[in-house]
């Protein structure tokens, strides 16, 4: 096994270098045989927890031959593969997320709790929310023996400002839209300023067809908004 730490010196203090992170930590020594007995110890201490990752690794293999290799790719790949096919589209551009980058290919067993915070700290409320199922997913198949972070310390998610989108964001959504119904529906809500739910819930009922307006309530805001109709609606 190679030497995680390794000893340097800068001015007159000897440091602490990590070969895997490269980063120095003082030693807050100048003597030589004091900073390499420090070394030493850390070495000495790394090389022991290889050996005990090693040694229970060795156990779970028998156990379950896969539990060793299985990584949060593959938790991925079973959430995405139940619920509807709207379900399965949902999280499928989920998982897409650059914060699951950071542990796609990371083992399960190998995972810590650092490593599911730094997912979280890198998304928002719904990477939190959506990490969460996947650590649970896992838990529940046998594929993690205990929880990561159990669930009474699970951070709470930091909800961030809202804000509506700008006519270009806008517009970058029509383009790349294939499904000529959801992009109508886009159309609409950003004509008439409604929220989704507010759009899904819409019906004829809403049209004064002789005035040419449509009114309707928002479900967050006890206001009521209209939006003139400019252009011929066919209805029945």
């Amino acid at each position: 096994m190679s030497k995680k730490y390794w000893l340097c010196k800068r001015s007159k203090v000897y440091y602490s270098l990590d070969s895997e992170t490269g980063k120095r930590e003082s030693l807050q020594t100048d003597e030589k045989a004091e900073a390499a007995r420090i070394i030493h110890a850390r070495n000495e201490a790394a090389r022991q927890s290889g050996i005990n990752l090693a040694i229970a690794k060795a156990y779970l293999v028998g156990a379950d031959p896969k539990l060793a290799e299985r990584t949060w790719g593959w938790v991925m790949e079973e959430y995405c593969s139940r619920g509807k096919e709207t379900t399965r589209l949902r999280n499928r551009r989920a998982i897409r997320g650059k914060p699951f980058n950071l542990i796609r290919d990371k083992k399960l067993i190998e995972t810590t709790a650092d490593d599911l915070r730094a997912v979280m700290k890198a998304g928002g409320a719904f990477t939190n929310h959506f990490l969460r199922c996947l650590h649970n997913l896992a838990l529940g198949m046998g594929w993690v023996l205990n929880p990561i972070i159990p669930p009474k310390l699970w951070p709470k998610a930091e909800k961030r400002p809202k804000r509506g989108i700008t006519l270009e964001e806008h517009q970058k959504i029509i383009q790349h839209e294939s499904n000529t119904e959801r992009r109508l529906y886009y159309e609409i809500l950003w004509e008439i300023g409604a929220a989704q739910t507010d759009g899904a819930n819409l019906t004829s009922a809403n049209i004064d067809w002789d005035k040419r307006l449509l009114s309707y309530h928002r479900l967050e805001e006890p206001v009521l908004r209209r939006a003139a109709v400019s252009n011929p609606i066919a209805h029945t």
